[in-house]
């Protein structure tokens, strides 16, 4: 089973929420953080399950009872890319919604839980050499390397929640891993609140990755 960010609807739309992005939605109380998780664990019991989630929605609940249930591993990327795509959804974006600081703590705490690094992927080793990268990440994590894994059919899954006015567009129509190209967004070096995030996020990138998987 594999999940889109299922703490995403503790974060924004449970009667616990941690955010006012979505505050005009109604709040559920399914999505309030015990019964959520307790609700992935009873999944995990019936099958492997996969979750890709952001650091932001949980850094502050991973103690040691909340990093025992997973097997860890992170990916990250430049911010000098991630921030115009922010941007580009939400231009009033706060230095919170970029998230670095939240998912250095994260993978801190997991560092530290686990008495090792855990598994950590920088995307562009992802797009620029695809292969090598899924390679080493299974090798990493202990699963088996299916290279027919590298490509799938461009169409809407259901496995991936559809946030409001996000990112999931061009993953519609993606074939495979690969850097993106002619997309307009404004360049940081023209937007005094980019230039401000960046000089934010950039501190937090660099120390993680120091860490990445080393892919030759």
């Amino acid at each position: 089973m594999v999940l889109d960010e299922p703490f995403g609807l503790y974060f924004y739309y449970s009667e616990e929420r941690r955010c006012d992005r979505y505050k005009e939605a109604e709040s559920n109380p399914n999505y309030n953080f015990q019964p959520l998780f307790q609700d992935l664990i009873n999944k995990a019991q019936k099958q492997s399950v996969f979750i890709k989630d952001m650091g932001r929605f949980i850094y502050d609940r991973a103690d040691e009872a909340f990093l025992s249930h997973f097997e860890h591993s992170f990916l990250i990327r430049d911010p000098a890319k991630a921030l115009p795509s922010l941007f580009a959804g939400w231009p009033d974006f706060s230095l919170s919604e970029t998230a670095y600081a939240e998912l250095y703590q994260l993978f801190e705490a997991t560092k530290a839980f686990l008495g090792k690094v855990p598994p950590l992927i920088d995307s562009d080793d992802l797009v620029q050499k695809p292969e090598a990268t899924v390679k080493a990440y299974c090798d990493a994590v202990g699963i088996p390397f299916m290279p027919q894994a590298l490509k799938w059919q461009p169409k809407i899954r259901s496995e991936v929640l559809q946030w409001e006015g996000c990112w999931h567009t061009h993953l519609q129509s993606s074939q495979g891993f690969k850097e993106r190209e002619g997309k307009d967004y404004v360049s940081i070096e023209d937007n005094d609140h980019l230039k401000q995030a960046y000089e934010y996020c950039l501190p937090y990138y660099q120390k993680l990755y120091e860490h990445r998987l080393k892919i030759e």
